[in-house]
Formats: C-alpha cells, structure tokens, sequence
C-alpha cells in the first residue's frame, strides 16, 4: 500500500506492508537484510518498538487513530528500544531517512492508500482505469 504524508504531499512509501496480527507485528523488519527507500511496514496496533536482531537503522513515525502523528524517533539504530508512546495507536518503521526526506513532522496527517487506480491503454490505444491492487484491504487506522 501507499502511504502518503497529505500535510506534507509527501510519500513514506510506495509499497509498506500491513501488520496487524501478533505474529506479524512481532516480526516487523527483522526478517530483512536491507529495506529499500519506498518499502517499510506499518504495525497496526502499536505503541513502542524494538530493533533487536535487525541488522540496519530505520525511522518511525507514531499515529493516532486518526492518522496524525504523535512522535517521530529518526535513525533508531539495531539493539535499541522506543518505549510506549502515550497516544500512538500505531507505528510506520520506515528505512533511515525517509522521514527527514518526506519533512515528516509531529501533527502532520498521514493517509494509506490500498486501492489505487491507474490509467492503462487498451489494444487500440484508448485510455481508461484498472485497479493496481485487486485485494480490498481494511484501513489500518480503523476507518473505512
């Protein structure tokens, strides 16, 4: 899914994974090596973090349930803990440096985006719209 900065016009990514289950949110980005710029996950619910056994920086960007942001904590290194955040419902881990790239601050809103569309050429050339994402999936921030 997308996830866009709409204070900022900004993107966080272009291809951030849903974790909303125990087992995923458990995981996070552990299991990368890397994390390309437009990759990350968003941990849904969530208040705190920890980087054990991962093997790079990220940042991460706090949410209420509303989608604004209530803390950012940039270039959180591996082995490191972000105790509970009073207000954070959820929590975009993003690789370092998005968020100084994308002006992400404290108050901004920010918005994901699971059903885009896209314009796509038929045989003959003409223009129309196709769904880039054919599964329907539920807000993380809990709205619909």
């Amino acid at each position: 899914m997308y996830v866009v900065n709409r204070t900022r016009s900004t993107y966080l990514g272009v291809d951030i994974r849903l974790a909303n289950s125990f087992r995923s949110r458990l995981m996070g980005l552990q299991a990368y090596r890397e994390i390309p710029f437009g990759d990350g996950v968003w941990l849904v619910p969530c208040n705190s973090i920890v980087t054990f056994r991962m093997r790079f920086a990220i940042d991460a960007v706090f949410l209420d349930r509303d989608g604004r942001v209530v803390r950012v904590v940039e270039n959180i290194s591996p082995g490191k803990v972000v105790w509970p955040i009073r207000r954070a419902h959820s929590v975009l881990e993003l690789p370092a440096g998005v968020v100084r790239s994308s002006e992400t601050r404290d108050g901004d809103m920010i918005e994901c985006i699971d059903d885009v569309v896209r314009p796509v050429r038929s045989r003959d050339g003409q223009a129309g719209t196709s769904r880039a994402s054919t599964e329907k999936e539920a807000s993380p921030l809990g709205r619909d």
